[in-house]
Formats: structure tokens, sequence, C-alpha cells
């Protein structure tokens, strides 16, 4: 679409499960299934949690209740090879920004360019929509059934003319700068001209970032209702751009492959470059994240892009899977 300042902007979102990083062998699966497999269902990867009177354990007198507590899932290395495994197969016009989370384990590997601020394209509507429900439950902001509707929208078709209307309505052009201070991002801020919401910046850290959040600390209702949203975008956006790229390309999303809720987003032609992403949660459990942003030259053609994009992301999630 053309946006508001005449700059051609087309944009669109996604969701997926989390990832696991660095460059180990280790087998997740094997190590959390030992860890439980004790005698008498006691876990082997595990401490007896001690009786504070008596730490020693060594009071016959003493409480001798005890806690099994489970270890640490073991790190996997696996984020960090998906991070090195993508940048090794992008094309060296492409320029990627690259993040990947391990919900599990907690360990998380950025590219080499993981944490430089990019346009978000579509990815500034879930941004939007986070503000704008946190500032409803924590302040008080009236949201109205007509608004969610309009961000149902906004996400999964990623609707362009629902989001003019929320960025107006809700203060958009601020909602980075408020996220930034609740969630202490170092990499995203509110685009330099307010009227260009494809303009706001995000660092693939700080987005990994953002979907935690949204995964594990907002209100269950609310995060519902973004996942919901996200995992209903079809396979054309609502201006017609194709969706089905990266990870929501049907080698990752279809058959056979882990499944993902993502946002896409897509923008032309800002320095003669495509800016196109795809963020989001891959699986059923959503035990991996991953960020994708690139900036690639507008002459490979949209198609091209996609199809580079969706490489990355199948290299991806081979080394996780």
């Amino acid at each position: 679409m053309t946006s508001l300042s005449g700059v051609v902007c087309v944009s669109a979102l996604l969701l997926v499960a989390p990832l696991s990083a660095t460059a180990g062998d280790g087998d997740t699966a094997g190590a959390q299934a030992s860890a439980w497999a004790g005698p008498a269902g006691r876990p082997t990867g595990s401490r007896l949690e001690a009786d504070p009177a008596d730490p020693a354990g060594d009071d016959p007198d003493g409480d001798q209740t005890a806690q099994w507590v489970p270890a640490a899932p073991a790190v996997t290395g696996l984020p960090q090879a998906a991070v090195r495994a993508a940048e090794a197969v992008a094309v060296s016009t492409t320029h990627l920004a690259i993040a990947v989370l391990d919900r599990d384990t907690g360990e998380l590997a950025t590219g080499t360019n993981g944490t430089e601020a990019l346009y978000t394209a579509s990815l500034s509507k879930l941004v939007v929509a986070v503000d704008v429900l946190e500032r409803h439950r924590l302040e008080g902001l009236t949201v109205t059934d007509a608004d969610l509707a309009l961000f149902r929208r906004a996400l999964g078709p990623s609707d362009d003319s629902a989001m003019n209307v929320l960025w107006n309505r809700f203060d958009g052009a601020h909602a980075a700068g408020r996220l930034t201070d609740r969630l202490e991002l170092t990499g995203t801020a509110d685009p330099a001209d307010p009227s260009q919401w494809g303009e706001m910046l995000v660092s693939a850290a700080d987005h990994v970032r953002l979907w935690e959040y949204v995964l594990d600390e907002m209100d269950p209702t609310d995060s519902e209702f973004l996942l919901s949203a996200l995992g209903a975008a079809p396979a054309r956006a609502a201006d017609g751009f194709a969706q089905d790229f990266g990870l929501l390309a049907p080698a990752v999303d279809g058959a056979g492959g882990p499944g993902a809720v993502a946002k896409q987003g897509w923008m032309c032609c800002l320095s003669r470059q495509y800016y196109l992403h795809s963020v989001g949660m891959l699986g059923a459990g959503a035990h991996h994240l991953v960020v994708l942003l690139s900036r690639q030259p507008r002459g490979v053609s949209w198609p091209a892009a996609r199809a580079e994009l969706t490489r990355i992301a199948t290299e991806v999630v081979r080394v996780l899977d």
C-alpha cells in the first residue's frame, strides 16, 4: 500500500514456535528424559532440597521433609548452530538479522546483525497491539470490540487500512518507546516520521524479547487473543501479497514441517531495498522463537526475495528439528 507520506509500503506478520541453540551435539530430548529416569520415580539429574534447619541431613530428630527438584534442561547449542547455518546459506546481497531462543533451556543466539535496528514493515502491528492491550489492562485504556476486530485484521491478513486506524486512534507513533521502557529494549524505537508505522525500528534480539513477553508474561487472555489472530494468517494478505514464505512457507508450516505461528513483514522501497521479515514460534509446544529480518536489493524481485527467506527459514528448522 502507499504509506501516508507516499512511500510504498506493504507489510505482513506471522507467529512461530521456539528453537534451541549453540554448536553442540547434545540431544535435548534424551537429556530431559534421562533427568527423570531415576529409581522410584526420582529424577537422576536433580538435587534433594534439604531441611534448612539441618542442611547436612544428619539430625535424626530433624524434619526429614525433602523435595526433589528437577535439574535445569541441558544446554544444547542448537540456537547458535541454527544462527550459523542461516548466515551460511544467505546470499551475499542479503542483509540478515537473526535471533533464535530455546524457551526450554533459555539459550539465546543472535547473528552478526542481531542487535542492529531495522525498519519493521508490518512487524510494527504486533508492537502496537501489545502496547494497546497492556495499556488497557494496566491503565484502563478503552478498547472496544470494534478495535479488537481491527487488530485481528491487522495481525492475520496484515490489513494496512486497519493498522492506519489503530495507529492514529492509539498513538501508535509512541508505542515502541513505551514498550522499550517496559521491556528494557535496546534496539527498538519510534519512527522518525510519526505517520510511517512501517518505519518503526526493531532489532532481532528485541523482537525475540517481545515474543517471549507475549507468550510468558502478558495476561493469558491477551496472549491468546494475539496468538489466535496471528495463527489465522491467510496465505495471501489483504493487499494480495503472498504471506506463505519464511516461517509460514509450506516446508515449515505445512505437512511434514514443525508448524509455526508467525508475523510476516514486507516493505518497499527505501534506499531501493526490500524489507522482508518472518518472525514467530515453531512447533506445537512453541519451544523455539525465531526472528528473521532481512534487507534485500530491490532488483531481485519479490518472488526471489521470498524464496531467499524461505531457504533461510528451512535451514533454521533443519538444524532445530
